[in-house]
């Protein structure tokens, strides 16, 4: 006698047994996209063959399902469980309902996680991947764990490292473009003042600029401290735009300080 078929590909019910039972974790509408049927079939194939279901209790998945949840942040969300397959967060509510324990132990993995991620005894290092109590790492206002990503010895090293890139004793160069007036195009390096924090060894605004700021700037500081309303107001109006007011008394200064140079040069060239 012919055996009796499920499905469009002539599958029995020892070939559909055998395949469910061969892979677990493949979802019902996996298996009736292969098959051709509907995911609802497959599922009342599970049920009249004894096998169970997609949302039976399987103690090796809840061993995922707890390692998850100690590996997480403490908040149970359905984003714990992307990587196991054929499993969502409505699986585990329904198990946490039907057994005391499961919820018992799924709860115990979550309080475990809140405090190793929120208020834990020990980090590892992102720089020397070494694990260390949280007292060797700075603390920092973002993370969930209030601490810095690296330890205190490689933070310090990391500082002492580009301090020492950035520290440049002499200047580097004879001239350079000020980063306020681009336009004036090559200055010579005297336009500048030092600094050891740049590759040049120099300034990046100009001389010219720097003094034009601090003069207005310090107009605005004083009229702006003026304990009366009325004259602090009137001062600033008659201070205007004190931004602009620096910027062009720099760049007149400026021009006046090239013109005088290429005079020089030319005198030079002249007398010899």
């Amino acid at each position: 006698m012919e055996s009796k078929t499920y499905t469009p590909k002539k599958l029995t019910k020892d070939q559909i047994v055998s395949f469910l039972q061969q892979e677990p974790s493949k979802t019902n509408t996996e298996w009736g996209n292969e098959w051709g049927v509907s995911r609802e079939r497959v599922r009342q194939f599970r049920l009249r063959f004894g096998l169970p279901t997609v949302k039976a209790f399987d103690h090796e998945l809840f061993g995922k399902v707890i390692a998850a949840c100690e590996n997480s942040n403490g908040i149970l969300n359905a984003g714990l469980f992307t990587h196991i397959p054929n499993f969502g967060i409505r699986t585990l509510e329904k198990w946490m309902n039907e057994n005391d324990e499961v919820r018992r132990q799924v709860n115990r993995a979550l309080k475990l996680a809140y405090q190793n991620a929120y208020f834990p005894t020990t980090k590892m290092c992102n720089s020397c991947e070494t694990v260390l109590p949280v007292s060797k790492f700075y603390k920092s206002k973002f993370g969930r764990d209030k601490l810095m990503l690296k330890c205190k010895e490689c933070d310090i090293k990391q500082v002492q490292y580009y301090y020492n890139k950035r520290n440049t004793p002499e200047v580097t160069v004879e001239e350079k473009k000020c980063s306020i007036y681009k336009e004036a195009g090559i200055l010579p390096a005297s336009f500048f003042h030092r600094s050891r924090k740049t590759s040049t060894g120099l300034q990046y605004n100009c001389i010219h600029y720097g003094k034009a700021y601090s003069k207005w700037k310090n107009r605005f500081v004083k009229a702006n401290s003026i304990e009366n309303d009325m004259q602090r107001r009137a001062e600033l109006n008659l201070l205007g735009d004190w931004k602009k007011k620096a910027y062009d008394e720099g760049l007149l200064n400026l021009k006046k300080d090239l013109d005088n140079m290429s005079s020089t040069v030319e005198n030079q060239q002249v007398f010899g």
